[in-house]
C-alpha cells in the first residue's frame, strides 16, 4: 500500500522546511521497518506500508493526515482511470454524497484546480449516482496534480500534527509509573523533541524486572519516536536519607528536588537542554504553584510541564489514545508513592526545605549505579 502523508507545521518553516521534511522521513522509515518515505508535491509519500500499522501512525508526530493513494501519470486520461479504481475500492451506496477537491502545484497543467473539480465531479456523479455535497458529505475524493504526476486519494485521515521528533533538540522527561507522566513525554515528542526517560526506582539497585511496568511504558513510548534511551535509577538509600532527616509533610518536596538535581546530572551528560515533567497546576499537593517553585529552584536547568493547564480528564483521555492507560494504572510502587503525607505542605518555604536537605547527602546514589536501556530499534 502508498500512502500520502500531508504535513503539518513544516510548511510554516520556510527555507528550513527541508530539515524538518528529511527528519521526518528519517523518522517514518526508522519506525515502519519495510516503508520508503519520499518527498513528492504537497507531501511525502510512503511505499509498501501495512494496513495494520495505521492506527500507530496517526499517532506519529509531524503529520497533519494521510491516506492511501494512487499515484499516476499526471494526462486527464491516467486521473480518470485512477478515479476509477478508487471508486472500485470504496464501498458506498446509492445515497452517497461526495464532493472534489483538486488542486495543482504545476501552475502550466491546462485546467484550473476549479474547472478539475467540475469535470471529475461530473465525471463521479454520472459513473456512481452519487450526489454532491460541498458539506455533510460521505466521501471526498482528492486529486493533486504535479508536473509528471497526479495523487489520487480518499477521505484523508487525520493525523497528530505538530513537529518530528529529534527537529527541536533532546529533553529529559522524568517517568514515574502514574498517567501523567508518559503523556508528557509524548506532548514533548510532538513539539519535536527526542525525549531521553528517567525512573527512579524505590530499590537499591536498578532492576529490570521491577521496572516492568516502566519498561513497558518506554516501549509504547518508542511508537512514536525512533529508540527511546531510559535510565533507571535506584533511590531507596536516598529514601532512607529523606526519611530520616525530613519531616513528613516536606518529603514529597525534598524528594523531588532530589530527582531533579539527578535528572540534572544525566540531562548534562546526554546533551538535553530541558527537563520535562508530567506536572498539571493544582493537580495534587506537590503541584501548587508555591510548591513547584520550591520544587524546581533546585534546578540550573529549563523546567518544562507540557501538562501544566491540563485537567485529569484530558490527561486521561490522552493516555487512552497513546496506549499508555492500561499500562500506568497496573499496581506499582513508585518512590513518590511511599512520601504522601496525611497532610502534606501546599504553601512551602524555600529556607524551610533548604534547612532540611542539608543532612542529606547525595552521593547516597552512585550515578554508576544508574543503568541505560534503548528501547525501540533505530
Amino acid at each position: 500500500m502508498d500512502l500520502l502523508l500531508h504535513l503539518d507545521e513544516i510548511f510554516l518553516k520556510g527555507k528550513n522546511q527541508n530539515f524538518f521534511i528529511r527528519k521526518l522521513t528519517q523518522n517514518l522509515e526508522s519506525l515502519f521497518k519495510k516503508t520508503k518515505a519520499a518527498r513528492v508535491e504537497g507531501g511525502i509519500i510512503l511505499r509498501n506500508f501495512s494496513e495494520g500499522e495505521m492506527a500507530r501512525l496517526s499517532l506519529v508526530p509531524g503529520i497533519a493526515n494521510f491516506a492511501p493513494a494512487l499515484v499516476v501519470g499526471s494526462e486527464p486520461e491516467n486521473i480518470q482511470k485512477g478515479i476509477n479504481e478508487l471508486i472500485g475500492s470504496l464501498s458506498f451506496s446509492k445515497k452517497t454524497k461526495f464532493r472534489v477537491s483538486a488542486e495543482r502545484s504545476f501552475k502550466q497543467y491546462p485546467f484550473t484546480s476549479a474547472q478539475m473539480q467540475d469535470r471529475l465531479g461530473d465525471y463521479i456523479r454520472k459513473k456512481t449516482g452519487w450526489g454532491v455535497a460541498l458539506k455533510n458529505f460521505d466521501v471526498e475524493i482528492c486529486v493533486s496534480v504535479g508536473k509528471d504526476r497526479a495523487l489520487i486519494y480518499a477521505n484523508p485521515r487525520p493525523g497528530a500534527g505538530g513537529l518530528p521528533t529529534g527537529s527541536s533538540g533532546k529533553i529529559l522527561c522524568l517517568l514515574s509509573g502514574g498517567l501523567d507522566s508518559p503523556v508528557a513525554a509524548y506532548k514533548m515528542m510532538k513539539r519535536g523533541a527526542e525525549v531521553v526517560l528517567i525512573h527512579f526506582q524505590n530499590q537499591t539497585a536498578a532492576d529490570k524486572e521491577v521496572g516492568q511496568k516502566i519498561m513497558d511504558l518506554a516501549n509504547v513510548l518508542s511508537r512514536y519516536q525512533p529508540r527511546v534511551k531510559l535510565f533507571m535509577a535506584p533511590f531507596a538509600n536516598l529514601q532512607k536519607e529523606v526519611i530520616m532527616k525530613v519531616p513528613s509533610q516536606y518529603r514529597m518536596l525534598a524528594t523531588r528536588r532530589l530527582f531533579n538535581k539527578i535528572a540534572e546530572r544525566i540531562a548534562r551528560q546526554e546533551g538535553c537542554l530541558a527537563l520535562a515533567t508530567g506536572d498539571s497546576l493544582g493537580q495534587v499537593a506537590s503541584q501548587t504553584l508555591e510548591n513547584l517553585n520550591v520544587i524546581n529552584s533546585s534546578l540550573n536547568l529549563l523546567s518544562l510541564a507540557p501538562l501544566i493547564g491540563e485537567n485529569k480528564s484530558e490527561i486521561t483521555a490522552l493516555a487512552r489514545k497513546i496506549s499508555t492507560f492500561d499500562i500506568s494504572i497496573r499496581p506499582y510502587e513508585d518512590c513518590c508513592s511511599l512520601f504522601v503525607a496525611k497532610h502534606p505542605e501546599t504553601k512551602a518555604r524555600l529556607k524551610d526545605i533548604l534547612q532540611y536537605e542539608k543532612g542529606i547527602n547525595l552521593d547516597a546514589l552512585d550515578t554508576k549505579q544508574i543503568i541505560s536501556y534503548y528501547i525501540g530499534k533505530n
